[in-house]
């Protein structure tokens, strides 16, 4: 079972409505004002599944300013996992309604940024060295995702990005006990854009089997490509199962292709 753990989707209406969301979002405009920035619908996201081989896809909204276009983007990410049959899971900003599985994916200057309850919450985290790059500002740091976890102990966490670098954190013993406990997993989003392909094999071996998920970050990176670069990256076909679906369909609850538990 192949499961992509980070993607976003928009609905038609708002993308067509870029430039003037960008006018009034200054959040959305630094990622997305760009004309070239890439946008996704469902239907989109479903197509390139099929392409891609994949069964499941945890699809993101966007953690808006204007309260009613938040409540249209979460009510259209779930109206697309019901119409999906499983294959896209979604994750809302804001509070958690019916429908959706999680929460994501959040930032840290987000409101109310982790109070999902029960529901995973997939979390934005950045790298405090290298590059700049759009939407790197208000990611949540390794020390940020470790204070989350403490204050909330019913949290359980997808750490975008690897975690702004986190894994290495992992040989802690009490980190190593959130990931063997199942509140928290990494995932492989834009490693291309931050990394060498060596992170996949190091982070492997850092997080520990269980601790890291594919994550395409679809629309931003092909899924086709970016799993041939994870199958590349991982040549044991055990590590290339665990991370390209088992750890994910685990954390979320998947208990067969395309279906996740209720």
């Amino acid at each position: 079972m192949i499961v992509d753990i980070h993607t976003h989707i928009f609905p038609p209406a708002l993308i067509q409505a870029r430039s003037r969301l960008a006018e009034r979002d200054p959040a959305f405009a630094e990622i997305y004002a760009d004309p070239k920035a890439k946008m996704a619908t469902a239907g989109d996201l479903l197509d390139s599944m099929a392409e891609a081989g994949v069964d499941a896809s945890v699809a993101c909204g966007f953690w808006w300013g204007d309260a009613a276009v938040a409540a249209d983007h979460a009510a259209y990410l779930v109206e697309s996992a019901a119409g999906s049959g499983g294959r896209i899971i979604a994750f809302v900003s804001g509070a958690p309604m019916p429908g959706a599985a999680g929460v994501g994916e959040v930032r840290e200057r987000d409101p109310a940024h982790i109070e999902a309850g029960a529901l995973p919450l997939l979390v934005h985290a950045s790298e405090e060295a290298g590059h700049q790059y759009r939407g790197k500002a208000g990611g949540l740091s390794p020390g940020g995702i470790w204070t989350l976890l403490q204050d909330q102990p019913q949290a359980r966490v997808i750490a975008a990005h690897w975690g702004g670098g986190m894994p290495f954190l992992a040989l802690m013993p009490e980190v190593r006990a959130l990931i063997d406990d199942g509140r928290l997993i990494f995932d492989t989003a834009a490693t291309a854009y931050l990394y060498s392909a060596d992170a996949y094999r190091l982070g492997f071996a850092l997080a520990g089997p269980g601790g890291v998920a594919w994550g395409s970050d679809f629309p931003l990176r092909s899924q086709s490509r970016d799993r041939a670069e994870v199958e590349a990256a991982l040549p044991d076909a055990a590590q290339r199962a665990a991370v390209l679906g088992e750890n994910a369909a685990r954390f979320l609850g998947i208990v067969a292709p395309g279906a996740p538990r209720a």
